[in-house]
């Protein structure tokens, strides 16, 4: 007795879907390559194995692996054998397999008769029609002998496998292999060309053969960017609302980003580079992608992030030492217990300046009648003293300038910095920040530039892979980037003319827009146009990475 029944009903998961056949057939799958040792299979409810661990199936695995014909299995039984057709006779003619020998077998099976197949009894034929019923045309065409079939040849396995009667190959659709054979005939084409200057001008255009994805897409991006700015508002839950707006802007763009290289590095090049919200989920259209782009970000601009936060430890540790002067500018905020102090102070001050400028001015003029009795100069001959009215000019000009600043310290205490403000501290910033120790500025230049040079390729391999693990790991991106060889370059070139770009028309937003310019909030209505512009660069740079793909998808293992 044979230890399988030839017609109990597997399941096989070859892949990534599972599959149902007569454990007869199983022999059939791994010769025409549909199953592998390594796939899983299960009888009934059993638990899953890898298929090279069944003992029916190992010849068929030895065979398979030395490259000879595959065995077919006759199980003995202990009824009476039927009459064997003219078919078995041929294969069984005391053509035995050799014995194993690249997979130990742990229980072999006794009953159990490796023979050879026959030769196909029927030679090749017009593809276009079915090789048995030569009049109706071709549904199926064969991977192996590629003969053609119409719906009821070949052998069905599983609901959805079709297997050759002729030479037990694969049969897929007509339309199927004609699909395949010009994705074929069109990827071999593109790769030949080579990624240049033509495929940035499609990228350029790719976004508007959307119109639709690019208006709604560049509208929530601008939403998104705008929602930003309600932090100067303050309150917890202003901040918690910029926070989620940044949140959704990142989603918004890596889940372009990832649809659209996957879908062009797999050859899908006239699909919409917005992800599809039919079947919304919100871990893989709104976590999933935040997650892709802090690792694209971390990987790339982390280390100038670690040497940014070390520079400012260092400023504020050097801010320590100017606390004096630091000091003094609080007591001259209003409002606080210092500055009314001081404010009293000052005050006193002033008015015993007032009393004493009084006296002066009266004895200078006392003087002034003397001289003009005398008939001497009203003034020194040499010019080194001021005249009476210049100096009480410049003394009503210092005072207007300084209730002005006070003024303004006023209005920013109330609303905010004013942009000229907020300019100036920038620019002490950056000052302290060269200050600092010239090895820490050289470091911070290097992680910076290292950063606009890995971009490119973390945000490809976010798209290709989705996958965090690699978006974060370097050596991922740097395997990326020796891969693509000459390509990255064109993809560096092309990102800097897109970064330009975005700069120039940010630039001329913000000078135009410029009196609508509110402190606090900024210009909202130039953010906005940045925004909308800024999501058609990223679509754009989507498009360039997923062609630069598409064309070494061979030197990278990308597979339709």
């Amino acid at each position: 007795m044979s230890t399988q029944n030839p017609h109990e009903i597997w399941q096989i998961d070859a892949g990534g879907r599972i599959y149902e056949a007569p454990f007869g057939e199983l022999g059939d799958w791994i010769g025409e390559g549909s199953l592998q040792p390594d796939d899983k299979v299960r009888k009934g409810n059993l638990r899953w194995i890898e298929a090279r661990r069944v003992p029916g199936l190992i010849p068929f695995f030895n065979a398979k692996h030395q490259g000879l014909p595959m065995p077919v299995v006759v199980s003995t039984t202990d009824a009476a054998p039927a009459e064997p057709t003219t078919e078995q006779q041929i294969i069984t003619e005391n053509l035995l397999l050799p014995p194993p020998s690249f997979i130990p077998i742990a229980d072999p099976v006794e009953h159990s008769i490796a023979v050879v197949p026959a030769e196909p009894l029927s030679a090749k034929r017009n593809p276009d029609f079915c090789v048995t019923h030569i009049d109706v045309p071709t549904v199926f065409l064969c991977d192996g002998c590629g003969n053609g079939f119409c719906k009821v040849c070949p052998n069905a396995y599983g609901g959805s496998v079709r297997i050759c009667p002729l030479c037990r190959g694969m049969c897929r659709t007509l339309n199927e292999v004609v699909q395949k054979r010009a994705e074929k005939e069109r990827r071999v084409s593109a790769m030949s060309e080579g990624f240049g200057t033509a495929d940035f001008f499609n990228a350029l255009a790719h976004p508007f053969n959307f119109k639709a994805s690019l208006f709604f897409g560049a509208l929530m991006f601008m939403a998104f960017s705008v929602g930003q700015s309600v932090t100067a508002l303050g309150g917890i839950y202003m901040m918690v609302s910029a926070l989620f707006c940044l949140m959704l802007a990142n989603m918004l763009t890596f889940g372009v980003l990832a649809n659209t290289v996957n879908n062009f590095a797999h050859g899908h090049l006239a699909a919409d580079f917005m992800p599809s919200f039919e079947d919304f989920n919100i871990w893989d259209d709104v976590i999933h992608p935040l997650i892709l782009s802090i690792g694209a970000y971390a990987s790339s601009f982390g280390p100038f992030i670690v040497v940014m936060l070390i520079g400012l430890y260092l400023i504020t540790s050097n801010v320590n030492s100017q606390m004096d002067a630091f000091q003094q500018k609080v007591d001259r905020i209003p409002g606080t217990h210092y500055y009314d102090n001081q404010r009293t102070v000052d005050q006193s001050e002033k008015v015993k300046d007032v009393l004493g400028n009084i006296s002066n001015k009266h004895n200078e003029r006392l003087r002034e009648l003397q001289d003009a009795a005398s008939g001497s100069a009203a003034a020194v001959s040499n010019g080194n003293t001021e005249s009476v009215s210049a100096r009480e000019t410049r003394e009503q000009e210092e005072l207007w300038a300084m209730a002005q600043e006070s003024r303004k310290q006023g209005l920013e205490s109330a609303i905010g910095k004013a942009p000229d403000t907020r300019a100036k501290e920038s620019e002490a910033m950056v000052q302290s920040f060269l200050g600092l120790a010239a090895p820490l500025v050289v470091i911070g230049g290097i992680v910076f530039l290292w950063g606009l040079f890995y971009y490119p390729a973390a945000c490809a391999v976010a798209g290709y892979t989705r996958s965090f693990a690699a978006a974060i790991n370097p050596l991922v991106g740097l395997d990326t980037i020796k891969r693509l060889g000459g390509t990255y370059i064109k993809i560096l070139l092309m990102g800097l003319v897109l970064l330009f770009a975005s700069g120039v028309v940010g630039a001329i937003a913000g000078a135009v827009l410029a009196p609508f310019d509110m402190p606090g909030m900024g210009n909202l209505p130039a953010k906005a146009i940045g925004a909308l512009f800024g999501f058609y660069v990223f679509t754009v740079f989507s498009c360039i990475l997923g062609y630069a793909l598409y064309k070494n998808s061979d030197k990278l293992n990308l597979h339709s």
